[in-house]
């Protein structure tokens, strides 16, 4: 693990699940919304994925991604190729929850790079090629379904294919709430094993709870008793795939992303989760330099996530593959 901010030249790339933003709120006028531009403010990040912003449509959606960037001194357009128009890199969202991409002045978004997708996809997905002072590398913002266990690794398939597919992917980190756990494996040079980076079963004191069909396994006991454990596959998947955990392969300390929030009822029985991570194509791997969460008393209050935040550097991410 590297020391934090200790790193010239590095960028800082966060993700943020803001909970709700701009849910009855549409004027971003609330003390929540005051809050979250506040949190953001704070994490002084290059370049942010959120997810979260509510919204009716594409139209109210681009515009409240548009006053979030203008109130937390961020930047969103992205110029259309040729003498196209630019537009707000907000992935539309089926359901009204909307992602997004945002990044500070000096940082240039490469014109006609945004992609948004929500087909396919319970929430939605986004990606931005970013020119961030060395190889122009690919940010994106994803929101996992958070019912499903299934529906979510067949998400998480698309999700590696559009991204990451071998021959064809450019360098790209993905911030998300990801909905599940990690599946990341570490080896212990020593032995030569390979272990799981997350430390244990965050499920496996907690007894059972109906909403525990989308995070975890279960059979039966001789007895008749059902015994569950977490379902790792959808983050197998993104493993598997390409798309490796920033936080295993910086070897962080293990720090939850949810579960203080009074509201989480995952939380209120005492389940600590971490559900939100940043992912890199293997090209980017050499580049990640630190890790955190950001775990405070503003933090803990904006939301029911913690931001996750990682730096890299641009001069040591490897070229285009294939």
């Amino acid at each position: 693990m590297r020391l934090w901010g200790n790193s010239p030249r590095a960028i800082r790339f966060s993700t943020y699940n803001m909970l709700d933003l701009f849910a009855g709120d549409p004027g971003g006028q609330s003390g929540h919304y005051r809050v979250v531009v506040e949190a953001i403010r704070a994490l002084r990040a290059d370049v942010l994925a959120v997810q979260e912003i509510k919204a009716p449509g594409i139209e109210a959606g681009q515009q409240r991604l548009r006053k979030l960037a203008d109130d937390t001194g961020l930047r969103c357009l992205v110029p259309g190729s040729g003498q196209g128009e630019a537009v707000p890199a907000l992935g539309l969202g089926s359901r009204g929850y909307h992602v997004g991409l945002l990044w500070r002045d000096g940082i240039e978004p490469v014109p006609g790079s945004f992609r948004g997708r929500n087909k396919d996809f319970g929430h939605a997905l986004a990606w931005v090629s970013l020119d961030v002072g060395g190889p122009v590398v690919r940010h994106a913002a994803y929101h996992a379904p958070p019912f499903g266990r299934k529906i979510r690794a067949d998400q998480n398939e698309v999700l590696v294919a559009s991204l990451a597919r071998p021959g064809t992917r450019v360098p790209t980190l993905v911030g998300a709430d990801w909905n599940g756990e990690s599946a990341d494996r570490v080896l212990d040079e020593q032995t030569g094993a390979w272990h799981l980076y997350e430390p244990a079963d965050p499920y496996a004191q907690v007894a059972w709870f109906e909403d525990m069909i989308h995070q975890c396994e279960w059979d039966y006991d001789a007895l008749g008793r059902r015994c569950h454990r977490v379902d790792r596959t959808a983050g197998e998947v993104l493993w598997a795939g390409g798309l490796h955990d920033a936080a295993a392969a910086l070897r962080s300390p293990w720090q939850p992303t949810a579960g203080h929030h009074p509201d989480d009822p995952y939380g209120v029985r005492g389940v600590r989760r971490r559900i939100d991570a940043i992912r890199v194509t293997p090209e980017v791997l050499p580049a990640l330099r630190a890790h955190r969460v950001t775990d405070t008393e503003l933090t803990r209050r904006a939301s029911d996530h913690l931001p996750v935040t990682v730096e890299y550097v641009p001069a040591a991410v490897m070229g285009q593959q294939g």
